[in-house]
């Protein structure tokens, strides 16, 4: 291409004929005139060449230049070149010279010889050090064992050094041993021989001990009555009213009232024992309450009789007195349920609830009515034990007909003059 281009460049220009023009004569049909005109034209189209290539001249050359440029850069880069390969030639003489000189020194594989040799013993004074502590565990059992023998061996010395007294004393031990069971044999053949005319059922319901009447529901009594009970053992059997109807049976009676026979304006010792009698109207005692109910859920069924005949009742589901030390205080627990409604639990008047009052009677002010005014107990229209608040409005030890007896169960029943009788019932859950 380059070399095209300087051929263009130096190619001849071809002569113009212009006599015709200068000699004056003009002959616009002439074929000289159209000849010289024609060349006219050829000389300014060759101007034009000319120009160009001019100009490609002058582009020419500036490529030349810096091809030439380039060719002197690349020059340099390759001296620069030839320069680090020299210098890296002569690093890789050193080091080839550094190795060689590592390969005739030997200390470094001795130093490497020796350090061997210590990590091998190491390993083999760590296995010994396994093995000492193995020997010294095995000989601490040996110790242990030892030991034990030697403490074997010592009672074995005592036991052959008992005496023949001591012997002979063990064989009157024996003898007599054998003489207490020959008697106990001799007396279980005289029960035998004093029972040989009762019946097996006999001796069974005497040695029966009933806690309370759902214990005698369970062993199958479907009767209501009066029925014996052993709350605090067979010791202390007392007689209470059962009911084997209401809600399935076995409900013990803890109070009862069919008439005016027994008054409940008693002591606090008396309503702690009890009083009256089961086929009447009585009072349990605050401690065979407290006996029944302790460590056991219980419930509790109220109902009272008016004297047209309806009978009302509460049942609450959780029922318990504390000790004598704790004034035999009430736990009440519902949920309440029956035609009386709750008076005893749930008021509306937190003076009047009574879970959690103590027992008062008119010798015993346990209640919480104002100091100065009195006790609920001794109030005439009042007067008998119960777990008082600020008085309530339930309350079921009150003076029989003919006297006041001011709110039952307030307010379904209002007065004690239209009572017919109340009951108390427990039964454990």
């Amino acid at each position: 291409m380059m070399f095209s281009f300087l051929f263009l460049l130096f190619m001849p220009i071809p002569q113009v004929r212009t006599g015709s023009l200068l000699t004056g004569t003009y002959d616009p049909n002439s074929t000289a005139l159209i000849n010289e005109r024609r060349d006219i034209k050829e000389i300014d189209v060759l101007r034009q060449i000319i120009n160009q290539e001019t100009l490609i001249r002058v582009a020419v050359v500036k490529d030349v230049r810096a091809v030439v440029d380039d060719v002197r850069s690349v020059k340099r880069s390759m001296a620069s070149s030839e320069t680090m390969v020299s210098t890296l030639q002569q690093t890789l003489e050193s080091l080839k010279s550094q190795v060689d000189s590592l390969n005739r020194d030997n200390t470094l594989a001795q130093k490497v010889e020796v350090l061997q040799r210590q990590v091998y013993t190491l390993r083999q004074t760590k296995t010994l050090k396994k093995r000492v502590e193995t020997l010294e565990r095995q000989v601490n059992t040996l110790s242990q064992d030892n030991a034990l023998q030697r403490k074997v061996e010592t009672l074995q010395r005592k036991v052959d050094s008992l005496t023949e007294e001591q012997t002979r004393e063990i064989k009157n031990w024996q003898e007599k041993n054998q003489e207490i069971e020959q008697k106990f044999n001799r007396n279980i053949a005289e029960v035998y021989e004093l029972l040989n005319n009762r019946t097996l059922e006999t001796i069974k319901k005497d040695l029966k001990l009933y806690v309370d009447c759902k214990h005698h529901c369970l062993q199958g009594q479907t009767q209501s009555g009066v029925y014996r009970i052993s709350p605090f053992g067979n010791e202390s059997q007392i007689d209470v009213y059962c009911d084997m109807v209401t809600e399935g049976g076995g409900w013990t009676a803890i109070q009862k009232r069919v008439s005016g026979s027994e008054s409940f304006d008693r002591t606090l010792a008396e309503y702690k024992n009890g009083f009256g009698n089961a086929n009447d109207s009585y009072w349990i005692g605050n401690d065979t309450i407290h006996q029944l109910t302790k460590g056991r859920n219980s419930s509790l069924y109220v109902s009272i009789t008016i004297k047209n005949g309806t009978t009302f009742y509460e049942l609450y589901q959780e029922f318990s007195i504390n000790d004598e030390a704790d004034n035999y205080s009430l736990f009440l627990g519902g949920p309440a349920t029956g035609t009386l409604g709750d008076s005893m639990l749930k008021t509306g008047d937190s003076n009047k609830d009574l879970s959690g009052m103590s027992f008062t009677t008119p010798d015993r002010d346990n209640d919480r009515y104002s100091i100065g005014i009195g006790n609920c107990a001794a109030r005439p229209r009042s007067r008998g034990g119960w777990w008082f608040n600020w008085c309530s409005y339930a309350f079921l030890n009150g003076p029989w007909y003919p006297a006041v007896w001011q709110k039952p169960w307030y307010p379904t029943v209002e007065s004690g003059l239209t009572v017919k009788g109340t009951m108390m019932l427990i039964r454990r859950h």
